[in-house]
């Protein structure tokens, strides 16, 4: 098995706190998916966050109150009487969500617990980050598909008709954390290699 130094116990405190906010964090992103899922099972004014592409709209920030034209990128629709694909395009949205974030987690967690055994660049830690990355990458695409699916019927179900001018809107910061947990599995992988090949020369 390969093995790297121990961490001291400054070291160790530190990542089992590590742990226990990633535990804390994962408790917190269940209670907020359920709590979600149970407002958008009522089917009753349901905030819904829909982006549209070009569309010009007022608000009352003018002096005085008065109303100006601005162009928003994101708006938070309420709907009400959605239609049973929409709703459960938001519902599997907050469910794959909260299951990656829970799987990313306690991956993280597992990589930790090898840190605190000296196991940096075991087998079983190089797998841990490769699983982490390839969940976040199915899940940020999951979810992102059904979120769009349910601002789509949302918008659709106000106006009667599916939208034309809905954006097509990708974070940058989801590709970048995907990319950075690939590298960091590439390095995982390499600090493998040479430990099994320094230990062979052991």
């Amino acid at each position: 098995m390969s093995s790297t130094p121990v961490p001291s116990r400054n070291d160790t405190a530190a990542l089992w706190v590590a742990i226990l906010l990633g535990a804390g964090a994962a408790v917190y992103t269940v209670v907020q998916a359920v709590l979600r899922i149970v407002e958008i099972a009522s089917n009753r004014d349901v905030p819904v966050t829909a982006a549209f592409a070009d569309s010009v709209a007022t608000m009352p920030i003018g002096p005085g109150g008065a109303d100006i034209e601005v162009v928003p990128a994101q708006v938070v629709l309420s709907v009400s009487d959605m239609p049973p694909v929409t709703l459960w395009s938001l519902i599997l949205a907050e469910v794959v969500y909260a299951l990656g974030v829970v799987a990313v987690i306690a991956l993280v967690c597992l990589v930790i617990r090898n840190l605190i055994r000296g196991q940096a660049f075991a087998s079983s830690t190089v797998g841990y980050v490769g699983t982490a990355t390839v969940v976040v990458g199915v899940a940020w695409i999951l979810t992102w598909l059904f979120r769009t699916m349910g601002a789509n019927g949302g918008a659709a179900a106000l106006a009667g008709e599916y939208p034309e001018n809905t954006a097509f809107t990708i974070e940058p910061v989801v590709l970048f954390a995907i990319a950075s947990l690939g590298a960091l599995t590439a390095a995982f992988q390499i600090g493998h290699k040479l430990q099994r090949e320094q230990e062979g020369l052991v």
